[in-house]
């Protein structure tokens, strides 16, 4: 459904970002120029305004990132985010999302970005329990001691077994097309099953109606919230489907060619994994590329040393359109 982790950026990816902020007027511009860096920030998503008041915090493990202690530049400021129950301080542009934040300073991709707009619901995240967007939702404002949850904090343990309920419902029941929706839905149904555990199709209607899926898959979505609403009740529940599990066997392999292999990180990470398997198709055909392997944040790629070495593997994926570390 996701994966938790992130990277410490180094100063030179802090400036980038500052950089390219600084290239276009946002709509975040618009709104802090218009008087709207209020102490409370209020989103509305699912039909409900939701404030991200400010509240104790508690202990949580903190990674701590490279941030300076100098003075800031107006547009800067220093927060301590905890996301999935870990704190990370760092320095944020006052104009950044808690999207961009957790995706291009802490290589978290946990949530999907569709419209940018808070008009999809695509990137909604919890924010106190509460249903957010977290492209409109800016990170200065969050570092008050607010507890972020995103889809990766929802699991439990490793497997199907180990997902929240709403996750394994949306997976055993079809809850989705494409996906790109899907982790919104999620954290908007953990909301709602949070405060109605036995919602009614009307409140499914209204607790979701900050969400779009643009496949149609509404049917199904329905039915994996009630069920899931049912399991956390402790009602015993069936699936639509059944839990496919792998039975792995010996099996005679060919000889494969010996190489180099490393892992790279990338400059800028994809924003789905989707992304990341369309950029390493034409990779693998590539002359002395072995094999490749990765994610949204990270690649690993085996190169046979009589074709390539590490900087000419470099200086490829940067031909390709990414860089990497």
């Amino acid at each position: 459904m996701g994966e938790a982790g992130g990277q410490t950026p180094s100063q030179a990816d802090q400036k980038s970002f500052a950089e390219r902020a600084k290239q276009t007027v946002t709509r975040r511009d618009f709104l802090i120029g218009a008087g709207a860096g209020a102490a409370t920030a209020v989103v509305v998503l699912g039909g409900a305004a939701v404030a991200t008041k400010a509240v104790s915090p508690s202990t949580t493990t903190t990674t701590t990132t490279a941030v300076g202690q100098g003075p800031l530049p107006a547009t800067m400021r220093r927060v301590a985010l905890n996301i999935d129950g870990v704190g990370r301080d760092l320095v944020v542009d006052n104009r950044e999302s808690l999207w961009e934040t957790m995706n291009f300073q802490l290589g978290l991709s946990n949530s999907n970005l569709g419209c940018d707009r808070a008009q999809c619901g695509a990137c909604a995240v919890l924010v106190d329990g509460k249903a957010v967007n977290s492209c409109t939702v800016l990170s200065s404002r969050l570092g008050r001691g607010q507890k972020i949850t995103t889809v990766a904090g929802l699991a439990t343990g490793p497997g199907v077994a180990g997902l929240h309920p709403v996750q394994r419902a949306f997976w055993l029941d079809g809850g989705f097309q494409c996906g790109i929706c899907t982790r919104g839905f999620i954290m908007s149904s953990v909301a709602l099953l949070t405060a109605i555990p036995k919602p009614t199709d009307v409140q499914i209607a209204e607790g979701l109606a900050g969400n779009i899926c643009r496949c149609g898959a509404y049917k199904k979505v329905f039915t994996s919230v009630q069920t899931a609403a049912a399991e956390m009740r402790g009602e015993k529940v069936t699936h639509l489907a059944a839990p496919v599990l792998a039975i792995v066997t010996a099996t005679a392999t060919a000889p494969t060619a010996t190489g180099t292999s490393k892992e790279f990180t990338f400059a800028t990470p994809f924003a789905t994994i989707e992304d990341f398997d369309t950029f390493v198709e034409p990779l693998k055909k590539r002359d002395g590329i072995v094999n490749i392997s990765g994610s949204e944040r990270t690649i690993t790629v085996t190169w046979d040393p009589g074709k390539l070495n590490e900087q000419q593997v470099r200086d490829l994926l940067a031909s390709l359109g990414h860089a990497v570390r």
